[in-house]
């Protein structure tokens, strides 16, 4: 592992080093958790946009689509025979 030099404000170096004795573990492990658990969150969050991204271009590509065709199936539907139509108008 290599070594770097943090800057902590007071209070929240004191918070550390009260959950570190809280879990049994120093300061150092208290930092790389801390770390590793906000990198993981960054990283789904990431992902979480970019799927979000992904879905709405779809729905865009969807309702795109729809409003093409939405005219000629209107159309077609005029055309056609209807079950619930004896003829007796």
């Amino acid at each position: 592992m290599e070594r770097v030099m943090l800057t902590l404000p007071p209070d929240l170096l004191g918070a550390v080093d009260d959950a570190a004795r809280r879990i049994g573990r120093n300061r150092s492990q208290v930092v790389r958790l801390a770390l590793a658990e906000w990198l993981e969150r960054r990283e789904r969050q990431e992902f979480e946009a970019l799927l979000a991204q992904g879905y709405q271009e779809m729905s865009d590509r969807a309702a795109t689509e729809v409003a093409e065709w939405l005219p000629l199936q209107t159309d077609a539907a005029e055309g056609v025979w209807r079950w619930d139509d004896d003829g007796d108008e």
